[in-house]
């Protein structure tokens, strides 16, 4: 097994478990291999990995079978697009605050890394959304593939924007308020949760589509099935609508466009070690306990 190693920079404390896991491959005879731009950290640890295992972030996939990722949810949004694509699993160490993409905490790195090895684990398969901007004049703009959610909402704080929702063609209703969050069940502990939708298991794959501080009686959550397709216009929003793709990347729905989103082909794949690691962790992570 041949295993990536991908820490959060900016979190200080992911050094001393780069460390832990460097000795651990050393120990058990492990190839392992860093995205390079780790050599540009100052901290000491990644100033003394040597050449022969840092690898360009645009080619490591060719040199690893999993991706051991150190840092919190974010970290995961951020690589889940590049995993996704190519099909490598990813085992995530959490150093977040709460981390519901985790299962490893810092203190079982040793015990989970043997697991690791003699394979007692199993692939957790997570839906992913895609998304496509079609202007009116036909040209189509793809966005970054969501693992989370894909958020519409305002410009202008406290602004009331309306958008158009329709489910496979068929319009079905303007929703007036803030804007409206589609999600995965992987999404459905973020944004969606707080904005009153429902918690669903990541077993379950579906399209959650939950209004953000609706006008009138609209405040109804969706939850739709994975082979539904949903679209969405700002044509009738006198103010500023924009898109967010897992609250990474943000851009302007104009008037001439129509927001198109349905089920990714690619899927991401998480290690996991307890099979119901989802509840057990459930409630201790939204009562923001460690």
């Amino acid at each position: 097994m041949r295993l990536g190693i991908f820490p959060n920079l900016v979190k200080r404390e992911s050094a001393v478990l780069v460390q832990q896991l460097i000795d651990l491959c050393e120990q058990y005879g492990v190839e392992y291999y860093f995205p390079a731009y780790v050599s540009e950290s100052f901290q000491s640890v990644y100033q003394q990995i040597r050449e022969e295992h840092l690898q360009p972030q645009m080619t490591i996939d060719n040199f690893i079978d999993v991706a051991l990722v150190l840092g919190g949810d974010g970290t995961i949004l951020k690589l889940s697009k590049q995993f996704a694509k190519t099909g490598i699993p990813i085992c995530g160490i959490n150093l977040g605050s709460l981390g519901f993409l985790y299962e490893v905490e810092t203190k079982k790195i040793a015990e989970r890394f043997q697991d690791l090895l003699e394979g007692n684990y199993f692939l957790e398969k997570r839906m992913m959304l895609h998304a496509e901007m079609c202007y009116a004049d036909g040209m189509v703009q793809k966005l970054p593939e969501a693992l989370n959610d894909i958020v519409i909402g305002h410009g202008n704080v406290g602004k009331l924007i309306r958008v158009d929702m329709s489910i496979n063609g068929d319009f079905i209703q303007q929703y007036p308020g803030d804007g409206i969050v589609v999600a995965t069940a992987t999404g459905s502990t973020g944004y969606t949760f707080s904005s009153g939708g429902p918690i669903v298991s990541p077993k379950v794959h579906c399209i959650m589509v939950t209004p953000i501080c609706p006008h009138l009686l609209l405040k109804v959550p969706l939850v739709l099935s994975e082979t539904d397709r949903v679209s969405f216009s700002a044509a009738s929003s006198r103010n500023v609508v924009r898109v967010s793709v897992d609250g990474m990347m943000d851009q302007e729905l104009m008037h001439n466009m129509t927001l198109h989103i349905r089920k990714s082909d690619d899927v991401l794949k998480i290690i996991r070690f307890n099979s119901n690691y989802f509840y057990t962790n459930l409630f201790t992570k939204l009562m923001g306990n460690d």
